[in-house]
């Protein structure tokens, strides 16, 4: 593995930690954090439009669902007008965490960023974009 590469990877695992460690006190991880700010953003969108923004199955964005719902975070309530529809909403619960989680997700994303000049992120955006197109082809 190149050089760059490794220090892509030791980014994200000290990045990732130590975000989860913040996490830990809502009972959620990164992903789990980032889905609930996206409903909280899209109340009452449904599984298979969150697993399509995320670019995940609908059985894996199932199983996240389920974890946010069993602490509270989240409702599924049945569409009136396509009865095999389950709409996400919301709790007040689920607002106050996602508040909080934003905060952390910020800091960790400013706390990335730190002293790099504009120039420099678009530089990095990119040749992420290119890395991104290498890998999609």
């Amino acid at each position: 593995m190149s050089a760059v590469c490794n220090k892509f990877k030791a980014i994200i695992q000290a990045e990732y930690h130590k975000v989860d460690k913040k996490l830990e006190k809502y009972n959620l991880v990164k992903g789990q954090a980032s889905l609930l700010s996206v409903i909280k953003q899209n109340d009452g969108a449904t599984q298979t439009e969150l697993a399509e923004y995320f670019g995940l199955t609908n059985p894996t964005m199932g199983e996240r669902i389920n974890k946010l719902e069993i602490l509270g975070y989240i409702i599924r309530i049945v569409d009136e007008n396509n009865l095999r529809c389950k709409r996400v909403f919301i709790t007040p619960e689920g607002k106050k965490a996602a508040v909080q989680c934003n905060k952390i997700l910020n800091e960790f994303e400013e706390n990335l960023f730190k002293g790099f000049t504009k120039k420099e992120k678009k530089q990095l955006d990119d040749c992420l974009e290119k890395m991104i197109k290498n890998i999609t082809k």
